[in-house]
């Protein structure tokens, strides 16, 4: 394939050689989605750094598997390029390490080599890390990064570095020495990664960016089902019942961290000094709610008998929920459609449901083992076709392909969800919420944030604004 030259991406490339090459800087890269972190990395090794001896750092073994057979074949092989794999004795590993120029890897299986054979840390001289901010903890005591991350860095002190992330634009929550403090993810890099620049997205806007970056159409959909949003509310009290319990408690033992709970309660209950009794109890609520949210009533309502939910709200419950209804709804109005789903029940159920109906689906989930095969047979599927994906099956995929996007449940973090929404690099998202529930208020902040961090990847409908 011929390589395709894009005006951000030779900014980028120029950038990095003038600030790693010419001034010895460290760089952390913010690379939107769709942006070609591959192609980019590929780049950075056959243009920038031809020479030098480079570790690649993959967070998945499903994305080191795929960047190796992308670096390997979408173009142009580069000779020197290995990648370690599981199952390879620490001296394959350390063989491969000292006779090939690139080494494609992941953090642990990295650091155990060298934990074993100390020197070959002092060789590497370029060290690329993809997806750099899952490198921190969201929630963290003290040591703010994922293992073995901070004892990399360490070693790895003669290297420049070079992280690249989506968008560095989230925050984390850091409890030190009884301090509860929210940080910023980028400077939190800027830290561990010492004598670091920066380049943001805006520094390259003005450029053929808006050419590659298409806008996503956000569609907020309310979804009535009288049933199981009756449930949902009465789950919705008892959380709320619960949270007050733990929040007096608090109260007793310490003032300060009672109006820190009070301000923002769920960022701080890793942290707070309360019964493990009752909290275990509030996440079984939470999570009990979460299941109403997500999954299909035969899922769910096992877990309504288990948790020992009254009668009272288990007695009428459609058997089809109203999320799938709608998803049945939407995906009859487009040629090409995807789901994201949080749970497999809900995958399974939807296939069943719309193969009855005559609609042919593709499952994508983590027990998928060629799922990149599904996707391309999906693709190119000439009748109505929809993709099932599971949390799991939806990593490191593109679907520009699909014409509906639809989002079955959300999670909190608008940056996971703004992920999710560009699996299909554009056109229009569907968004679903149970309406006259908790569901709304959680999409509502959510969706707000993802139009105040991604102007330029996102449009708010109308309707919706």
């Amino acid at each position: 394939m011929k390589l395709e030259t894009r005006e951000y991406q030779n900014f980028i490339i120029n950038k990095i050689n003038q600030l790693a090459k010419n001034k010895g800087k460290n760089i952390i890269l913010e690379l939107d989605c769709g942006m070609g972190k591959r192609v980019l990395i590929y780049r950075l090794l056959k243009e920038v750094f031809t020479k030098e001896k480079v570790i690649v750092f993959l967070q998945t073994h499903s994305s080191l598997q795929e960047t190796t057979y992308y670096l390997n074949n979408e173009f142009e092989s580069i000779p020197g390029l290995v990648a370690i794999k599981s199952g390879m004795s620490s001296k394959q590993r350390k063989d491969l390490i000292l006779n090939n120029r690139i080494i494609l890897t992941l953090p642990l299986m990295f650091y155990n080599t060298i934990n074993k054979y100390p020197e070959l840390a002092e060789i590497v001289e370029i060290v690329i890390v993809n997806e750099v901010d899952t490198i921190i903890k969201r929630i963290s005591n003290r040591d703010v990064l994922i293992v073995p991350w901070r004892k990399l860095i360490e070693r790895l002190t003669n290297a420049k570095w070079i992280g690249m992330s989506g968008t560095l634009r989230d925050d984390h929550y850091v409890l030190d020495e009884t301090q509860y403090r929210i940080k910023n993810e980028l400077k939190t890099l800027l830290k561990f990664i010492p004598k670091s620049e920066l380049i943001a997205i805006e520094d390259f806007i003005g450029t053929d960016l808006k050419n590659y970056i298409k806008n996503t159409e956000i569609h907020i959909v309310p979804v009535k089902d009288e049933k199981t949003a009756k449930i949902i509310n009465y789950l919705t009290e008892k959380i709320k019942e619960t949270r007050e319990e733990i929040i007096e408690t608090v109260k007793e033992v310490s003032p300060t961290q009672y109006y820190r709970a009070r301000r923002d309660f769920y960022k701080t209950l890793p942290f707070l000094p309360a019964e493990t009794e009752i909290v275990a109890k509030l996440n079984k609520l939470l999570l009990l709610r979460k299941y109403l949210y997500s999954m299909p009533t035969r899922s769910f309502k096992k877990h309504l008998v288990w948790n020992k939910i009254t009668k009272e709200y288990q007695v009428g419950i459609p058997y089809i929920t109203g999320k799938e209804k709608k998803c049945i709804e939407l995906v009859m109005q487009y040629s090409k459609s995807a789901i994201l789903c949080s749970f497999l029940s809900t995958v399974k159920n939807l296939s069943e449901i719309l193969e009855k109906k005559g609609i042919r689906t593709f499952i994508v989930t983590g027990a998928v083992k060629k799922k990149n095969e599904v996707i391309e047979e999906y693709k190119k599927c000439q009748k109505k076709a929809v993709l099932l994906l599971s949390p799991v099956g939806e990593r490191d995929i593109d679907i520009p392909e699909t014409e509906a996007l639809i989002v079955f449940d959300l999670v909190n973090s608008p940056k996971t969800v703004y992920q999710k929404m560009k699996r299909s690099r554009g056109g229009k998202v569907f968004l679903l919420f149970y309406e006259n529930t908790a569901e709304k208020n959680k999409l509502k902040k959510v969706v707000s944030e993802i139009i105040t961090r991604y102007p330029w990847s996102v449009i708010l409908t109308p309707e919706n604004e």
